[in-house]
């Protein structure tokens, strides 16, 4: 199938046209392949969704999961909704995902997020009123449940891997308006900066050290979202004026911090792939750490982009800034030729 058939299939018309008759040859991978037995648990589901995104049939599967849990529904809802190109055999899902996302309209979603930061106190009284599900449970912990406190934020973070951002903001919201947890805001700060849901994050003003180097780390990640540059180094000149932010070992602001140079085309070496190794080692959850990381490896051994991209889409699944990343260097863009029939085909190194 050629990439036009599929953006037609989605209705991305003026993609298609700029696609032209360019095909595909290479074969789906090993998580594309795999047959999804209909008993399987969350647990399974959310892991293939890391690498597989919310395709239909593991979305649907997995709303199957939550039955009695319609506010966890609607949740999971919002984020296939928003985060998957359905095609036109995909209308059942559609009028299904119109269906779930009715417990968010007592709530007040907006169209930017599913739980905007002044609605908490609503998402807290419609998980209290369901006595059923994880958002229950959150509600009902005390702050000297603090080993379920932990597994509650650990599992935020697999739902926030797994491309359910809304779900997973909603564990941490309420645990940090119910106690006010740094560990809480810390998780909703990565998955706010990573899916862009900036109306989910609550006020920041205070100017304790740890709030300074916040400010400062989310900050310049909205600019460098936005590829301003020189706004994030603006940012990051005017709070190094505090001691809290300039010697800080903050690594999320060693990360930040290594991305602007990066952006910037400044010379990357040794050291700094280093650090950033020390922060997000082989295995490491955290994405946006492991992210920079890998586009510092790129940069230094291009040579090697098609294995490091592969490593990252594994554990995380696709990301822009990453295929990009690869695609600056010449020796590993895509190349273009020609078929038996004479169609234009690419062949990406990085895909295979």
């Amino acid at each position: 199938m050629s990439f036009a058939d599929l953006a037609n299939r989605r209705a991305l018309r003026s993609v298609a046209a700029h696609l032209g008759e360019l095909t595909w040859d290479v074969e789906p991978d090993g998580y594309q392949r795999l047959k999804v037995p209909p008993t399987a648990d969350v647990d399974t589901l959310l892991r293939l969704l890391v690498r597989r995104g919310l395709e239909p049939a593991l979305a649907n599967m997995l709303l199957d999961q939550f039955a009695n849990r319609p506010l966890e529904r609607a949740l999971i809802a919002w984020d296939i909704a928003a985060g998957t190109l359905l095609d036109r055999d995909d209308a059942a899902l559609a009028a299904r995902l119109h269906t779930e996302l009715a417990p968010l309209k007592k709530i007040g979603a907006t169209h930017s997020v599913a739980v905007p930061r002044d609605r908490v106190k609503q998402l807290i009284e419609a998980a209290a009123a369901e006595r059923e599900g994880s958002l229950a449970s959150v509600v009902a912990l005390s702050t000297s449940n603090t080993a379920d406190i932990d597994a509650a934020l650990a599992f935020a973070e697999r739902l926030a891997l797994a491309h359910l951002p809304s779900l997973a903001l909603a564990h941490a919201q309420i645990l940090w308006t119910r106690h006010a947890l740094p560990a809480a805001l810390d998780r909703i700060l990565e998955i706010v900066l990573d899916y862009e849901r900036y109306d989910s994050m609550p006020p920041m003003a205070e100017e304790d050290d740890r709030s300074l180097q916040r400010q400062t780390y989310f900050g310049m990640r909205v600019a460098l979202a936005q590829l301003d540059t020189e706004n994030a180094a603006r940012i990051l000149l005017q709070m190094s004026k505090h001691a809290a932010v300039s010697t800080s070992p903050d690594p999320a602001l060693a990360a930040v911090g290594t991305e602007l140079i990066l952006l910037t085309d400044k010379p990357v070496d040794s050291v700094n792939v280093a650090t950033l190794e020390s922060i997000a080692p082989a295995g490491s959850t955290w994405r946006y750490g492991s992210r920079v990381r890998d586009e510092i490896r790129i940069q230094i051994a291009p040579q090697n982009a098609a294995t490091i991209v592969d490593g990252f889409v594994s554990s995380f699944g696709n990301d822009m800034r990453v295929w990009a990343q690869a695609g600056y260097h010449e020796e590993v863009r895509a190349e273009e030729d020609t078929d038996s029939r004479g169609k234009r085909r690419r062949r990406t190194a990085a895909c295979r």
